[in-house]
């Protein structure tokens, strides 16, 4: 790939994700006319596909970043992508984050180390447990999770799945979109807006994780309820009291 390729790709990534976008708004809209409808079992159904596609949003952003223009060296991006290949979107983030890293040359001590620790932090919140729920669902295992090698039950994968909901879901998106805007800050000026920009954008990342996980489902729907109350119909917005800020 030349970097005539890198830009196309890039533009592409940028298309895909508006499209993502759209079909994220539109599946949510059926999922408030289900929770207001009572109707469960469609709002179950729904909230999957919702799962998928954010894994996909997830992928497509990542991809996006990594051939961002000025950015990465060619060698930087082949060297992401096959730490993806070899194993997978994790190892893919934690190479891309490892390449980002050593950029910065002005800051001695803990100070590099413990960027890391915190971005691997919000790698396995955002990137790792996400992509295995996607691999159960990826694989119709939308009630009851499997193990790996597919000979027994995974109790955790399947309770997880039973307490995914749109609120966990917006949340996720949320503190992923904070991920990449703190990564592509590094990478495109490690010297001066990341180290200018990290520290703020880590504390609304930590902030709306906060905030947005002491709001449930519940308190969604009573939300929507009111508004259908005061409007007659659906006002789309925010899934969390937090502020949208990533």
């Amino acid at each position: 790939m030349d970097r005539k390729k890198q830009v196309e790709v890039f533009q592409a990534q940028t298309q895909n994700l508006r499209v993502l976008e759209r079909g994220w708004k539109h599946i949510k809209r059926g999922i408030h006319r289900d929770l207001l409808a009572n109707n469960e079992a469609s709002a179950e159904l729904q909230t999957k596909i919702l799962a998928l596609t954010y894994c996909a949003w997830s992928e497509t952003a990542f991809s996006k970043l990594i051939h961002t223009p000025h950015c990465f060296e060619l060698d930087e991006i082949r060297q992401i992508k096959a730490a993806g290949e070899r194993g997978s979107i994790v190892t893919a983030w934690e190479k891309c984050v490892a390449l980002a890293l050593r950029k910065i040359h002005s800051r001695n001590g803990n100070y590099v180390p413990n960027v890391r620790q915190e971005l691997s932090r919000l790698i396995k919140i955002y990137i790792e447990t996400p992509s295995q729920l996607r691999n159960k669902v990826a694989h119709g295992q939308w009630q009851v999770a499997l193990n790996s090698k597919n000979t027994d039950r995974n109790p955790d994968l399947t309770a997880s799945l039973a307490n995914l909901d749109l609120v966990k879901l917006d949340l996720l998106k949320e503190g992923c979109e904070g991920l990449c805007l703190i990564v592509q800050a590094l990478v495109e000026s490690p010297e001066k807006a990341f180290q200018r920009d990290y520290w703020p954008l880590l504390c609304e990342v930590r902030e709306q994780l906060a905030t947005a996980s002491k709001f449930t489902l519940a308190q969604k729907l009573q939300l929507l309820k009111k508004k259908r109350s005061r409007t007659g119909g659906i006002t789309l917005g925010s899934t969390s009291p937090a502020r949208t800020a990533v």
